[in-house]
């Protein structure tokens, strides 16, 4: 069989391939020679496929990339396919033995392993048979290289005719065939069993791919999950915080409200008691001023009336002004922010063209963090991350950046944080290696570890054992 390979590019829809082009038109939308209209605004996944001249795989890349509203390919996108599916680790069996295999659970270069994906491989869904039959029925029309002489490529050739010899040539002696040689039984064992040994071999790889990727699936979605869980915990906390703020506000408000009700009362009671000892001295007069008291108990009822709803209008102004007031800031702090990065970004305008120019020469520019490990920044996200790092990394990492730097100064410097008498007990604790699974409060305290508790041998072994 030949050894000259072709190159492919297959596009994923919801039901299987979508769309299929050779590696050099894929070149020219990297390129922004072309766009494609039908994904526009969407991720895609796609495959690179290295394939032989019987249209069969026997390299795979599968990769993610961007469209923007027009169909445009983003610009920034980098990711070196040929490379990664040679230095691929084992993959299934396609029809010619194992294929190397580039996904995002088996990267062979750490950093792209972000913009790759894992394939489904249950029944009547699995991407390797998508594959497979696309490439066997779209490669004639895709002009990828054909070997006529492979035995997949074209039905079996009828067997050779006889060769007749003429007269005058030399007929060759008839040479009786050799009796057929019987091999031993316990060969052909072996030879059995070393068939069987290697399709379990390979059934394994498969299993273990297949678990890999159906592990780093479920563990994707529960990061994610619980990203957007801290997340809503966080924005719930900062909304009750502000209404405990104006809560506490009204209540003052009302205790000064009550304070002046009271004093109006005691003016009151005031006025009817010298109004009753006037009533004593002044019999003759009882009438009259028992009208007049009755006349300014309803005057003055009407004035407390008055001055309640006065009071009321000029709290909810207020409360309306407080919410006006925090709404404006919170819009100029954002106009404020955006004009900052927009002044940023006109600043270094020639900066981000000579990064983007670096760039698409194959250069990739890498930041190491702690519990990130090596992230790789495109040249449209160096502003941002040299705005705030650690706000960087922290999404990286799917926590916030309070969650990340609380769980970097566990990492640095692992000890418990219970107070005695005011300080940290300072006694070391197991550390935590990822930011979404420290706990503050929980990851950073060992009561066992403070006077008031027992001490814990457990804990003693493994951080010796650390």
């Amino acid at each position: 069989m030949s050894a000259v390979t072709s190159e492919a590019i297959l596009f994923f829809g919801d039901r299987g391939v979508s769309k299929s082009m050779l590696f050099s038109d894929f070149e020219a939308i990297l390129d922004g020679m072309v766009g494609v209209p039908e994904f526009a605004g969407e991720q895609i996944k796609g495959a690179y496929c290295l394939v032989n001249g019987g249209l069969q795989v026997v390299a795979l890349t599968l990769f993610l990339i961007d469209f923007d509203d027009d169909g445009m390919a983003d610009h920034t996108w980098n990711v070196p396919l040929r490379h990664l599916a040679e230095h691929g680790g084992p993959g299934p069996d396609m029809g010619v033995g194992p294929i190397r295999l580039a996904c995002k659970s088996q990267c062979p270069v750490a950093w792209h392993q972000e913009k790759l994906w894992d394939p489904v491989m249950k029944p009547g869904a699995n991407h390797f048979v998508f594959i497979r039959d696309a490439v066997k029925e779209r490669g004639p029309k895709l002009g990828l290289f054909i070997d006529e002489s492979s035995p997949t490529a074209h039905p079996a050739a009828p067997a050779q005719a006889v060769k007749q010899f003429s007269p005058t040539e030399t007929v060759p002696p008839v040479v009786a065939p050799e009796p057929p040689v019987v091999q031993p039984q316990a060969q052909a064992q072996t030879v059995r069993d070393e068939k069987e040994r290697l399709r379990i071999a390979r059934t394994l790889k498969e299993l273990r791919l297949r678990v890999q990727t159906m592990e780093n699936k479920h563990k994707d979605e529960v990061d994610q999950l619980r990203y957007a869980h801290q997340t809503k915990e966080e924005i719930l906390s900062t909304q009750l915080e502000k209404v405990l703020m104006q809560f506490k506000t009204l209540k003052s408000q009302n205790v000064a409200l009550r304070e002046q009700t009271d004093s109006l009362k005691s003016q009151v009671l005031s006025l009817n008691e010298s109004l009753q000892e006037q009533m004593n001295h002044s019999d003759e007069h009882g009438s009259e001023i028992e009208i007049l008291t009755e006349q300014y108990k309803i005057a003055l009822e009407q004035r407390l009336d008055e001055e309640r709803a006065r009071l009321s209008e000029t709290l909810h102004a207020k409360e309306m002004e407080v919410l006006n007031r925090d709404e404006r800031i919170a819009a100029l702090e954002l106009e404020l922010a955006d004009a900052r990065h927009e002044q940023i970004r006109s600043a270094n305008t020639g900066a981000e063209k000579l990064l983007e120019k670096l760039q698409g020469l194959g250069l990739n520019f890498i930041a190491f963090h702690p519990g990130a490990g090596h992230i790789s920044i495109n040249a449209g996200e160096i502003s941002d991350y040299m705005q705030n790092p650690i706000a960087f990394a922290a999404r990286k990492c799917l926590v916030t950046e309070e969650h990340y730097r609380a769980w970097l100064r566990h990492y640095e410097n692992p000890v418990c944080q219970v107070e005695i008498g005011g300080q940290p007990c300072g006694k070391r604790v197991i550390r935590v290696d990822a930011p979404n699974q420290f706990r503050p409060g929980q990851s950073d305290r060992n009561a066992n570890r403070c006077q008031y508790c027992r001490s814990d041998t457990a804990i003693e072994n493994v951080l010796k054992f650390r």
